[in-house]
């Protein structure tokens, strides 16, 4: 017990390189992990050619590794405190860099879905595991800008993988997509192994196996069920099944939690008020965030007509911001608390929708960028602070199961988000194309004479008479079919803006609680 005492206290006194480089290193892996999850999907296309496969069977290659991230996260929390976190963190990692590897050596579709998997087990812990580490590292008064920093690797990495992504399977081998995990992934493991020390195990910890198989089942089934909403509907059998399967698997998962005396995941956290709070503004936060990474690809390269590199490029501003931002917002909040940045920064972030639902196809790239980086600004002051907030007020001991509910949290709400809002812009823009077809009739003078004019362009480019009146038709239901995707689009963007303002409410109740003098626990050696 002494000899742990003295770590902690050499520990504190550490220079702030070493504090600097062990930040480096959990940064780096989250960005690795995180960067995975939207780097993979540019390159779905060339794999389907590559492996002769259809749509159907390369969808495992993305689902197979969120399924499994999701069933693993809760469970982090244990492993971390039962083999302590430097050990999870490494063998995390090694995992992610050997799945990589593999990955870029998969030789059939069946191969990459097994080599993702491996992958994913080692990138499913990496996350909660890295933020628990930064939580120990420094005391409350010194989170806010160490989280903002880690931040950066949350709302940067989706913003910047389509475009490296996009660049690297256009101009370059689809496989360095998986291979350039390998090197930092080396890099990171040599460094950790070095710099972080470990943090007491508790030996003495049961494992709670009823807790583990019904979170994992419970979450691997609900994401998996949110994730094919917007392809077969909330009134699919399939969507039904799972949907309801995963959340009698969570309630039992609750009961569970709520009855033994050593759970996986202390459930009694959820009754501290600020941890609640800051839970749900950061659901929201997250629901908001990734619907929009979501839909607006859609938009740019269905309607816009961009590859997916140009798509990756008007996205990218709006990573650089957040990445700006975060550390700044952190800084922040260690001088102001996290209130008013919530306040603020969700403001910004209402705005920068209210901004958004104007898009229409003639919007320039320009402009679709600026009102990214207003949204991304307000993101950025909101998400960390308000984390923080919430996690410094729970105890020590329970800090690892914290982060693991936290991301399961996140990860289930962003989920939510995607299926939600992608299902409203079905429905509303096949509700346009209702309206838009009513309009195109006979009676109405502007849609004939449209229609008489474009027959008379394709005629005069040398068409026939019938061929050009169907070319005409065709063309005027082309546009009516583009107009509904821009006013369905539009629609979800005011749904946003209403959603994001109920955040806004839900921060004015957030308080500043903020405890000075906690020693931060030893994860860096001499």
């Amino acid at each position: 017990m002494e000899k742990h005492e003295q770590v902690e206290q050499q520990s504190a006194a550490q220079p702030k390189l070493g504090i600097l480089l062990s930040v480096l290193v959990l940064v780096l892996a989250a960005f690795m992990s995180v960067l995975d999850n939207t780097i993979v999907n540019v390159s779905i296309p060339k794999m389907m050619a590559v492996f002769g496969v259809g749509t159907t069977d390369i969808q495992w290659v993305v689902t197979a590794y969120s399924l499994v991230v999701g069933a693993l996260v809760p469970i982090t929390g244990y492993l971390g405190d039962r083999f302590g976190y430097k050990r999870i963190f490494l063998y995390s990692v090694i995992l992610f860099t050997l799945g990589s590897a593999l990955c870029g050596m998969a030789w059939s579709n069946r191969a990459m879905i097994i080599f993702r998997i491996i992958q994913a087990i080692g990138g499913g812990a990496i996350m909660p595991i890295s933020m628990a580490m930064m939580f120990r590292m420094f005391p409350p008064e010194r989170r806010g800008f160490s989280m903002g920093i880690f931040g950066i690797a949350i709302m940067f990495a989706p913003a910047f993988g389509p475009t490296l992504g996009g660049y690297i399977t256009e101009y370059m081998d689809w496989r360095l997509i998986f291979y350039i995990n390998v090197p930092i992934g080396i890099i990171d493991i040599i460094l950790a192994s070095i710099i972080l020390e470990e943090t007491r195990p508790a030996a003495g910890r049961k494992f709670d196996f009823w807790g583990f198989l019904t979170s994992s089942a419970g979450l691997a089934s609900l994401l998996y069920g949110l994730g094919i909403v917007a392809d077969k509907g909330w009134s699919d059998i399939e969507v039904i099944s799972y949907i309801t399967f995963g959340l009698v698997c969570l309630a039992l998962f609750t009961w569970i939690e709520l009855t033994i005396e050593e759970p996986m995941i202390d459930l009694r956290l959820m009754k501290n008020g600020l941890f609640s709070l800051s839970l749900a503004i950061t659901s929201i936060a997250s629901i908001i965030l990734f619907a929009s990474l979501f839909l607006l690809p859609v938009f740019l390269q269905n309607v816009s007509g961009l590859s997916a590199l140009d798509t990756g490029l008007v996205l990218l501003p709006q990573g650089i911001a957040a990445g700006i931002m975060m550390p700044i917002s952190g800084f922040l909040f260690d001088k102001i608390g996290a209130k008013w940045l919530a306040v603020v920064g969700l403001t910004i972030t209402a705005y920068g929708y209210f901004l958004m639902q104007s898009l229409d196809v003639t919007t320039a790239y320009s402009t679709i960028s600026a009102w990214l980086i207003i949204r991304a600004i307000g993101i950025g002051g909101v998400m960390m602070p308000v984390t923080t907030a919430g996690m410094n007020t729970v105890p020590p001991p329970k800090v690892g199961q914290a982060t693991a509910l936290t991301n399961a949290i996140r990860q289930v709400s962003a989920s939510l988000g995607i299926a939600w809002l992608s299902t409203l812009f079905s429905q509303r823009v096949t509700f346009h194309m209702a309206v838009g077809a009513e309009q195109v009739n006979e009676s109405s003078v502007a849609a004939m004479q449209t229609l008489a004019q474009a027959k008379a362009a394709f005629m005069s480019s040398g068409q026939s008479v019938q061929q050009a009146a169907q070319s005409a038709l065709s063309y005027i239901g082309q546009q009516v079919q583009l107009s509904a995707i821009v006013r369905g689009m539009d629609d979800v963007f005011w749904v946003i803006t209403i959603v994001t303002l109920l955040a806004i409410f839900l921060a004015f109740f957030m308080k500043d609680v903020r405890k000075k003098g906690e020693k931060p626990q030893a994860v860096i050696a001499e």
